[in-house]
């Protein structure tokens, strides 16, 4: 058997460790980016070895490509010679290496030379002779290392690189493939189910009874897009940032950059195409909106970067920035919400943002126990983490009870009597939401499991059924 020479960024694992270690860089020390078109004028060899140098990949949680990878073990036990030869840093390609336990030899990238294309068919010509190796790659660079080679795997190629291309320079023993497609995984990254969380802009013109009005209903509209494409570009850089995190979660380790399934170059085209889609549109509604927009990027930047690692502050910046959906819609229509309202939602957001936390924490204890370090919580933290969420949903309830009792607000409404019967029903549904979070049922964003739980849905449509008989409008 020819010794086999493999690839990893793209074959062994299906992601890039070089974006992946420019990410953590930017999470772990963001002054440190400032000095990235200094390395870079050293060569790319050298701007490889400068990453490196700082940051630890975590190589236990990588995405390997499996089925390949249980091929290349198979080739091991027969007592076949495999190597691992990569354009990536040395120091990360020898920890790959300890990891997977089958490479005889490590040849790699050094602050010198950047071993991919034709260095690296050179430095395997001069190891084994031409034509005396076999090797797998995934890449177009990779045609100049099957023209030296003797046999070639294919795993997951590139757009563009077929068999028959590879055929024309090496005989090609076997392709592994088991890519998804792109355009699902894109929209999954999106986090489209996400943008339900933005029919808050709606609320102003809700509650003032005005969204039947042309005018009002087109920008509340428009600021909805606004919202939608800067927080897909706020949650393509989160999952960006959140590589190793995620990886370890129960359910975030599926995400489509987590899972290595889409590749990390798209998030880092998408995520300033959507912010300036985002912000392009929400400049149509005027600088006030626009100054709002970009003050929820902000925030929720800040969030991503290091305010979720900051116990309660945590989920008091999410209950924020439920919030600021409503404010956004209100600046958006030029209708103003009263202190009665904020307070409500103040308190009903900050309980579900609390929920988000009880069912993350929840999964976290289904690990064994083991404790969250992404978010500074404690599995021992949950008793005391469901008090404060519930007594704030109750409180809520409260606050619209004194709302509905309050005689200057009975002159806005046909029928307000009606909104006492608004309250037994949302009581319900939080008191559901909280009995959902502690069963560990709650996978998902509170709002947006709402609209996908049958129950949760049909509540919300009478709550606002009644709401329209109190204002006149049914």
């Amino acid at each position: 058997m020819l010794p086999l020479a493999v690839d990893l960024d793209g074959t062994l694992i299906k992601t890039d460790l070089l974006i992946e270690a420019v990410m953590q860089l930017a999470k772990e020390s963001p002054a440190s980016l400032l000095k990235v078109p200094f390395w870079l004028l050293k060569g790319k060899a050298a701007f490889k070895h400068e990453i490196f140098s700082r940051v630890d990949i975590d190589v236990e949680c990588l995405p390997y490509n499996v089925e390949f990878l249980a091929y290349l073990k198979r080739e091991h036990a027969l007592g076949r010679k495999i190597l691992l030869t990569t354009a990536t840093s040395r120091r990360a390609a020898e920890k790959v290496a300890a990891h997977v336990g089958i490479f005889a030899e490590v040849l790699a990238s050094d602050e010198k030379v950047n071993l991919a294309g034709t260095r690296k068919a050179e430095a395997l010509t001069a190891h084994f002779g031409e034509k005396r190796f076999a090797y797998a790659g995934n890449d177009h660079v990779d045609v100049a290392v099957w023209k030296a080679s003797g046999e070639a795997h294919i795993v997951n190629p590139s757009p563009g690189l077929t068999r028959a291309r590879v055929e024309a320079v090496c005989p090609v023993e076997a392709v592994y493939e088991d890519r998804k497609s792109r355009i699902k995984l894109v929209l999954k990254a999106m986090r489209v189910h996400q943008w339900a969380k933005n029919v808050l802009i709606f609320a102003p013109a809700l509650f003032a009874h005005r969204i039947l009005e042309p005018n009002v209903l087109i920008a509340a509209i428009t600021a909805f897009f606004a919202f939608t494409f800067t927080s897909s570009s706020v949650y393509l850089l989160n999952d960006l940032l959140d590589l190793d995190s995620d990886r370890r979660h129960l359910d975030k380790k599926r995400r489509p950059f987590a899972s290595g399934d889409l590749p990390l170059h798209f998030g880092l085209v998408l995520t300033p195409f959507l912010f300036l889609l985002g912000m392009g549109i929400g400049a149509t509604l005027g600088a006030k909106f626009l100054g709002v927009l970009l003050g929820y990027y902000a925030v929720t930047l800040a969030y991503s970067l290091r305010l979720k690692e900051v116990v309660l502050a945590d989920v008091l910046i999410l209950a924020f920035l439920y919030a600021w959906r409503v404010f956004a819609g209100s600046v958006a229509t030029e209708i103003k919400l009263s202190s009665w309202f904020l307070a409500f939602f103040g308190f009903l957001f900050l309980s579900l943002a609390l929920v988000k936390r009880v069912g993350e924490l929840i999964l976290t204890q289904k690990q064994a126990g083991m404790e969250n370090k992404r978010r500074g919580y404690r599995v021992a933290d949950l008793t005391q983490l469901i008090s404060f969420g519930s007594s704030s949903g109750y409180i809520s309830v409260l606050v619209l009870c004194l709302y509905a009792n309050a005689e200057q607000n009975s002159g806005s409404y046909a029928r307000p009597e009606f909104i006492w019967f608004v309250c037994p029903f949302l009581l319900y549904w939080v008191s559901r939401m909280w009995l959902k979070a502690h069963r560990g049922e709650m996978h998902s964003d509170p709002l947006v499991y709402s609209l996908k739980d049958r129950a949760s849905y049909i509540i919300i449509a009478i709550m606002a059924v009644i709401w329209l008989v109190a204002s006149g409008t049914l």
